[in-house]
């Protein structure tokens, strides 16, 4: 750039701030200029000849689909998609996005975009990375490519590989111990950490749906309590455990008035924080003998895997879990060594 002009050269200019190239070219004696959107010179190639292209075609009368790059498609589905979205979904999607995807086929057509493109930038982020992390890029791969499908930028979603990770196993209570676990979570003596562990252990409840639970949910004289909003956005009954009825009576507030939360946090009006649990969790896990690493999470995981092992089917189990597809369900299944060496054994 000199004197403020930036030269250009075979229709292309590398922007001296940004690192953006920026297009000027003449078609059918009329100037067209603007960004390419792209950092890197071969995909600011193939944008302007897919962009020249475009125009020969309508020049003649043949309409062609909008021409979108990757980098558009991600742009698109940061201002459309994004704010219905959790914060960190989108973080984690556009940190995969901006640094791995971006900087070798941004400039990519996604019409252009195959299985083979896909995989070759899985393969370069395994280079430095985990496959455990490859399979979450590809899965936020995949979300981007559907939203193109959605905008009828492309007919459908190229296969993007899926690597075998063999799964670590995750601490859970497990039924032989419940018992002792919820007496040492009732010896630090917090009525509150007691009931949530409980309605996490017990009920099947997410850390967040316990916290929250109102008053005006519980059902006595139906067993049931109705939460006022759940992950999904719905509010299911879900049905309480006889030995949980109990706790409800002790946690009703002086005076008999039931109204606000049944956990009310040291704020008037708030919860308990989200991590209110976590050293009441850990102190009780080292005390039985169970993993350190225990979280309110795996109280859900838990909560799942004791009515596995007590037979229940798992459709059912999904229910409880409140969840729409039972392989959600099968997630939060743990099947060790010794119970797959029983299983096996009944085929003699």
């Amino acid at each position: 750039m000199e004197d403020g002009k930036i030269h250009f050269v075979q229709n292309l200019a590398k922007h001296p701030e940004s690192g953006v190239f920026l297009y000027r070219f003449s078609y059918q004696g009329r100037i067209y200029t603007g960004s390419t959107g792209c950092y890197r010179l071969v995909e600011a190639r193939d944008y302007i000849n897919a962009m020249k292209g475009r125009l020969s075609l309508e020049g003649v009368g043949i309409k062609k689909p909008k021409a979108i790059t990757l980098r558009q498609c991600f742009n698109a589905w940061m201002e459309e998609v994004a704010p219905q979205r959790s914060h960190s979904y989108v973080r984690t999607l556009k940190g995969l996005i901006t640094l791995h995807a971006l900087p070798l086929i941004g400039g990519f057509l996604v019409s252009q975009l195959d299985s083979t493109a896909l995989n070759g930038v899985l393969n370069r982020y395994l280079e430095t990375h985990t496959k455990s992390g490859a399979n979450t890029f590809a899965l936020h791969l995949g979300a981007l490519l559907g939203f193109a499908v959605e905008k009828d930028w492309i007919k459908e979603k190229p296969t993007i590989s899926i690597i075998p990770v063999q799964r670590k196993h995750r601490p859970v209570v497990p039924k032989d111990l419940l018992d002792q676990f919820l007496e040492a979570v009732d010896a630090q003596g917090s009525l509150h950490a007691s009931f949530l562990v409980r309605a996490q252990i017990l009920m099947g409840m997410r850390n967040h749906e316990a916290r929250l639970m109102r008053w005006s949910g519980l059902r006595l004289d139906q067993k049931v309590f109705i939460p006022d909003k759940t992950k999904n956005g719905d509010a299911p009954v879900m049905p309480i455990p006889e030995v949980m009825l109990d706790w409800f009576e002790k946690l009703k507030p002086q005076g008999g008035g039931t109204f606000g939360l049944i956990c009310p946090g040291e704020k008037e009006g708030k919860p308990r924080g989200h991590d209110f649990t976590i050293r009441y969790i850990r102190r009780a896990a080292e005390a039985v003998g169970l993993p350190p690493d225990l979280t309110d999470h795996r109280l859900r995981a838990s909560f799942a895997n004791i009515l596995n092992k007590r037979g229940v089917p798992l459709p059912t189990i999904q229910k409880l879990m409140r969840h729409s597809k039972v392989e959600t369900t099968m997630i939060y299944i743990e099947t060790r060594e010794e119970e797959m060496r029983e299983a096996i054994n009944l085929v003699g």
